[in-house]
């Protein structure tokens, strides 16, 4: 695959800014862009941690690196980015992106979760990160380098992952997005949970990403 063709590669160089929000499909449009020669990928907008931006510039990261393409670089990251990122030594778990500030190294005992969905041999590369934030768990989960033969359905990661969260928590809400469709979903406390489909044809390699938010069952308690 040349990365320099044309198909993945539509500038040499630029500068992003993302900002802060909630919303998984605007993630998802600037995320997944087209991919430029050189990135450097400005978060001072970004003040509070999210595991979306988070997951989604890693599924970036991976998607160059698949395509050999230099690590893309993040500046103006916050206090509280910089605090979190060394306390969970982030990024010494080989991530595909590099730095710009200065981010100390401060090793403690942060093992990486078990991850009971995935691993079933379809992905050269599968990196799976959760957070704990009081009442709420987050986490993402990305699949880079397809080496099974066939397709990998969305339904799957869907069927494995809910396996895996319903034992501790309740899903709020989720995204899972492959190279050319994506699922949302939104659970409603008087109804039942939605979900919207959409087709997202695009010219990447084939990926598979999972962002989810969760309320852990422990401090649930009855009316």
């Amino acid at each position: 695959m040349n990365r320099l063709d044309g198909s993945f590669v539509s500038s040499p160089a630029g500068v992003f800014y993302p900002y802060q929000h909630q919303d998984f499909y605007a993630m998802d449009s600037l995320f997944l862009s087209p991919l430029k020669e050189e990135e450097i990928w400005d978060f001072q907008s970004i003040t509070q941690i999210q595991l979306g931006f988070l997951g989604f510039l890693t599924l970036r990261g991976y998607l160059r690196e698949q395509l050999q393409l230099p690590k893309l670089k993040v500046r103006g990251l916050s206090k509280h980015w910089r605090s979190y990122l060394a306390k969970e030594n982030f990024l010494g778990k080989q991530i595909p992106w590099e730095t710009l500030d200065f981010i100390p190294n401060l090793v403690g005992e942060n093992p990486s979760p078990k991850t009971s969905f995935g691993k079933k041999g379809h992905w050269e590369v599968e990196f799976h990160f959760e957070r704990i934030d009081g009442d709420y768990t987050s986490l993402f989960f990305v699949a880079s380098g397809k080496q099974s033969e066939g397709d990998v359905a969305i339904s799957d990661l869907m069927k494995d992952f809910l396996l895996y969260s319903q034992a501790n928590h309740y899903l709020d809400r989720a995204y899972i997005r492959k190279e050319n469709s994506s699922y949302l979903y939104l659970n409603a406390k008087d109804s039942n949970p939605r979900v919207f489909y959409r087709e997202n044809n695009s010219e990447f390699p084939a990926f598979l990403f999972l962002v989810a938010e969760l309320k852990n069952k422990s401090i649930i308690h009855p009316n």
